[in-house]
């Protein structure tokens, strides 16, 4: 049986943050990314594991 999906880099996570997705960025994207860059770097969460655990006890007694 052959397979129904196409493997590329960008589909495995460990690769991905192997590459530097700017480099694939022309000069306005670029620019565009930098500008934006500060603001997306805020937006990053680190929950308290406490934070997860909870989630994930929640999760399981839904089920």
């Amino acid at each position: 049986m052959g397979e129904t999906f196409t493997k590329n880099e960008l589909t495995n996570a460990n690769e991905v943050m192997k590459l530097n997705m700017t480099d694939n960025l022309e000069g306005d994207d670029l620019i565009f990314y930098h500008s934006l860059r500060a603001e997306l770097d805020t937006l990053k969460k680190s929950p308290k594991l406490q934070t997860i655990h909870h989630i994930l006890d929640h999760s399981k007694s839904l089920r």
